[in-house]
């Protein structure tokens, strides 16, 4: 299973990585291609932002190139690559367990088995430099929200319980995408959609896949 992290420019240079670029695909303009996981690929699109106009605080924010779920790492001082991909593998599935028990979508008991699940799937990382555009509108839209709540608060970067809280909003709130299949929008509860690409990837291709609404499991 090959676990594909785009970086954005902006994250390229704090980095001060040299990532290849994604391959362009035809009709598309370099660097800027579209991602989509996939049953061998689960693809994830990072970018950071300054906290203040070139703070040393910074807000480093992932987004799943299905789902849009999304989540935050608040930084003060510059990651090697090595250390960011270890954050952002242990991060997904902390926040989507975060996610899953605030939103009481299905038992803990069952997240405490999706998550053992997942940690026995092998993830080969490869690091790209692309920024899908699609996927960086939802990701602006959530620096917003982290610049309006340190505006708020009088901070200089997140705690990690803003971080957690601020995700696990944005997580549970729906969202108008454009399926990358049909061309078409839909409206989607990011956590539910993740979580329902999850169960494909430990029980298979055949596995249902339909996933209960919060309404539906709430008036069980």
């Amino acid at each position: 299973m090959k676990l594909q992290l785009a970086s954005t420019n902006s994250l390229n240079k704090w980095l001060k990585a040299e990532l290849p670029r994604l391959p362009t695909r035809q009709g598309k303009q370099a660097g800027v291609n579209t991602l989509k996981s996939d049953s061998t690929t689960m693809c994830w699109q990072a970018h950071i932002i300054d906290n203040q106009y070139k703070s040393y605080e910074k807000t480093i924010i992932a987004c799943e190139a299905n789902s849009r779920f999304i989540f935050f790492i608040p930084v003060t001082a510059r990651l090697t690559l090595d250390e960011l991909t270890k954050l952002l593998i242990m991060e997904w599935q902390a926040m989507l367990a975060e996610t899953l028990e605030s939103y009481q979508l299905i038992p803990r008991s069952e997240i405490v088995m999706l998550l053992s699940e997942l940690s026995d799937l092998t993830f080969n990382v490869k690091w790209v430099k692309n920024t899908d555009l699609s996927i960086n509108g939802h990701i602006s839209d959530a620096g917003l929200w982290v610049e309006q709540i340190l505006r708020e608060q009088g901070a200089s970067e997140l705690s990690a319980q803003q971080a957690t809280e601020l995700a696990i909003y944005l997580n549970t709130s729906l969202k108008r995408i454009t399926n990358k299949e049909t061309k078409r929008k839909e409206k989607v509860i990011p956590v539910e959609k993740l979580l329902a690409y999850c169960r494909t990837l430990v029980l298979g291709d055949g596995a249902e896949t339909n996933v209960v609404s919060f309404e539906d499991y709430r008036n069980k």
